[in-house]
């Protein structure tokens, strides 16, 4: 059995930043709106969560997204400096970037890759893929340059080529394929709220989820805990996360075996 560790959402943000002003100080307020300003109580809350996955002993922690509040450098240094104290092992963590992440620069992630967080690349930049013994982790990226008035993600049709040839592989035939995304796949029932704040054309994904039966996907951004069918009847294969910057639960473990994962339900691996 593999167990897979979840945080998601951590929205971080640099010490220094009251100093902000003029645009950069509104977008902060903005996407913080209803949400304290404390750089110093999400950092505890985001130590806390990868903390309690270290001590859980899990085989690998996947981050879905949504790791900084607007994606300046700053906070991506502020993230590289938590993951570091949690002492988890770079090789067993997968860092996945959400819509939050590229508001100031569509291409902050990747340069973080190159950056602060360069021992985490291997396992997170596009393309890899982190084999377990039960699980093969993927880490897919469904943010996009945006302006702050939206909240969307696409993913490259790249990589759910690459996905989709990983999910169909027989040589990961006892292995469950993991999908690590911010958004949720789907679509949401108001076709105006799915264009500010969905999955574009979300077709794709979810073809792949109906023919790949060892395809499952964990995601972020709903800022809640969620278990998804993708067909009535079936056992669940799409699975969210609470918020760690403010959720009451922001820990969730999973267990992979024989091509399933599944939530953990043992009080050992959940305490």
């Amino acid at each position: 059995m593999t167990t897979i560790a979840q945080v998601t959402d951590l929205h971080l943000l640099e010490e220094r930043h009251d100093r902000r002003s003029g645009v950069e100080r509104w977008r902060l307020r903005y996407l913080s709106f209803g949400r304290p300003l404390c750089a110093e109580e999400r950092r505890a809350r985001a130590l806390s969560a990868l903390r309690r996955a270290r001590m859980a002993e899990v085989d690998h922690v996947v981050v879905t997204g949504d790791l900084t509040e607007d994606g300046v450098a700053a906070q991506f240094e502020a993230l590289a400096e938590v993951l570091a104290e949690s002492k988890l092992a770079p090789e067993r963590v997968t860092l996945v970037p959400g819509n939050h992440d590229l508001y100031d620069d569509g291409k902050a992630f990747a340069r973080a890759l190159e950056g602060p967080l360069r021992a985490y690349a291997a396992t997170s930049r596009p393309g890899a893929v982190t084999e377990l013994s039960g699980v093969v982790i993927v880490p897919i990226s469904t943010a996009v340059p945006l302006p702050v008035t939206r909240s969307s993600g696409e993913i490259e049709a790249g990589a759910l080529a690459r996905l989709g040839k990983l999910a169909e592989d027989p040589h990961f035939a006892w292995k469950a394929v993991l999908a690590a995304q911010h958004h949720p796949p789907g679509r949401h029932a108001i076709a105006a709220w799915h264009w500010i704040d969905g999955l574009q054309t979300p077709e794709a994904m979810d073809a792949l989820l109906s023919r790949c039966e060892r395809l499952h996907v964990v995601h972020g951004h709903a800022h809640r805990s969620v278990d998804r069918s993708v067909r009535a009847g079936a056992s669940p294969r799409v699975f969210g996360a609470e918020a760690v910057v403010d959720g009451k639960t922001t820990l969730r473990i999973y267990r992979a075996t024989c091509g399933r994962l599944m939530p953990a339900t043992d009080a050992a691996l959940a305490a």
